[in-house]
Formats: structure tokens, C-alpha cells, sequence
């Protein structure tokens, strides 16, 4: 990889007895091969003790920042905060629970080298490698999101919104972040959609996924709130807000 320099948000919500563990190995992966590199942890008001846990992993390096939300808003908009305070050219965003591993990051900078603006994991691609299954209800969730959001939202050309692993360049990030209005889990999908209206150039690649035993997805109040974030994207496009 050629790239010099990176900044890595990592969105935290109760987190307690991995969080330590997983964002040391994002620090060590990180350290061996960029020359400038930062992990913002993004405390999405964890009600555990992993505020406890980040700081001392801020403690241990400088290299560590924690950006701590007193109340619990969703990951999107703990990813935005986390996104909104990155230094570096290339950004990104990864599920802290390392669902798809850092190890993937080579091929994500070297489709952003090809001249991507923002490259995406997917499941819905040739070529993904599933270590661990998902559970039989989340799958089926996901196929149903999927096909809803492609309706309402008429987006086609993109097959997976939703994966936890997103590169970006900085000046693309910087246009994408701020006029994001969804702040749980459904902000992918709009992330998407302002990237798509911005006429930014987007990659999927297919990852290896292993996905955690537990999840922070409600069965049935997420999938209606995420249906309604949809809608309210539509109505924010025939606003104006993503001009």
C-alpha cells in the first residue's frame, strides 16, 4: 500500500469486553503499514464500562482519540462525529466488533488508488468468504432491507448499503458526512444516496465475513424504524437538503 497516512473511525455502543482487544489490533495492523494513522473510537453513550476501556487505550497512544456522546443516538450519527473530527486523506469506517476484518483494508486503498471515491464491502457480490454465518433471522432481514430500500429509495446500481466496512477519500467524506441526516442504522443507505447524487464513483468488493454471535439489531423495532428513514430520505432528496 502507498498511502501515507489514514484515519479510522470505529463506532462504540457497549462494547465492554471486546472493544480493548479488537481496536489494539486495528492499532497494530495500522502501525505496520501507514506512516500516519489515527483510530477515532466513537462512544455512542455505552451504558458498560467501555468508556472505561477506551480510555485506556487512549492512555497507551496518541494515535488513540475518543469521542465520547453522553446519550446513545445510533450508530450514524456516532460515525458522523467520529467521521467530522479525521485528519487524514484516506477515511474510513468499520464495525467495532471486526465482523470483517481489518486485514481487508489492502484491497479497499487499492481500489481508492484505481481512482475510486468510496469503496464498500458487500455481501451481495462475487466472491465473499463467510467464516462465521449470520443468524437465519438477520439473513432474511437483510435480503428483505435490501430489496425495500432499492424501491424506495430507486437506487439499483448499488447491491449493498449495510456492511460495516467503508473507505473513503477525504475530500468525498467531506461532502458525504455533513448532510447526513439518519442517525441509526439506516444512515448507510442515505450515505449512499448522497454519494450517488454527488456523482461520486463507488466499488463494491466482496470481504470475508464473520459475523458476531450478538448483535445490537432489534428484530422488529429497527427494521420499521429503518423502512421510515427511508421515506424520510426520499422526502429529504424532494427537499433539496442534499444539494
Amino acid at each position: 500500500m502507498d498511502k501515507p497516512e489514514i484515519s479510522v473511525v470505529v463506532p462504540c455502543f457497549n462494547e465492554e469486553r471486546t472493544i480493548h482487544k479488537n481496536i489494539k489490533k486495528i492499532a497494530e495492523y495500522l502501525s505496520a503499514r501507514f506512516e500516519r494513522w489515527e483510530v477515532i473510537a466513537a462512544n455512542d453513550g455505552s451504558s458498560d464500562g467501555t468508556a472505561r476501556e477506551l480510555e485506556k487505550l487512549k492512555d497507551e497512544t496518541d494515535s488513540i482519540i475518543v469521542v465520547d456522546n453522553p446519550e446513545n443516538e445510533g450508530k450514524g450519527g456516532a460515525v458522523k462525529r467520529g467521521m467530522l473530527v479525521t485528519r487524514y486523506e484516506t477515511v474510513m469506517f468499520l464495525d467495532a466488533d471486526l465482523g470483517i476484518p481489518i486485514e481487508e483494508l489492502e484491497k479497499f486503498i487499492s481500489e481508492i488508488e484505481k481512482g475510486n471515491d468510496l469503496v464498500i464491502a458487500s455481501r451481495f457480490v462475487p466472491g465473499l468468504r463467510i467464516i462465521r454465518p449470520v443468524q437465519w433471522h438477520r439473513r432474511v432481514m437483510e435480503k428483505i432491507f435490501r430489496l425495500i430500500r432499492m424501491v424506495i429509495v430507486n437506487d439499483w446500481n448499488v447491491k449493498d448499503t449495510q456492511c460495516g466496512f467503508k473507505v473513503f477519500k477525504r475530500e468525498a467524506a467531506m461532502k458525504i458526512f455533513p448532510k447526513i441526516t439518519v442517525k441509526r442504522f439506516a444512515f448507510d443507505a442515505e450515505l449512499i444516496f448522497i454519494a450517488n447524487k454527488l456523482k461520486y464513483k463507488i466499488k463494491e468488493l466482496p470481504i470475508s465475513l464473520q459475523n458476531p454471535p450478538n448483535s445490537h439489531i432489534r428484530i422488529i423495532r429497527d427494521p420499521i424504524n429503518m423502512t421510515l428513514d427511508l421515506f424520510r430520505i426520499r422526502i429529504n432528496d424532494w427537499k433539496g437538503k442534499y444539494k
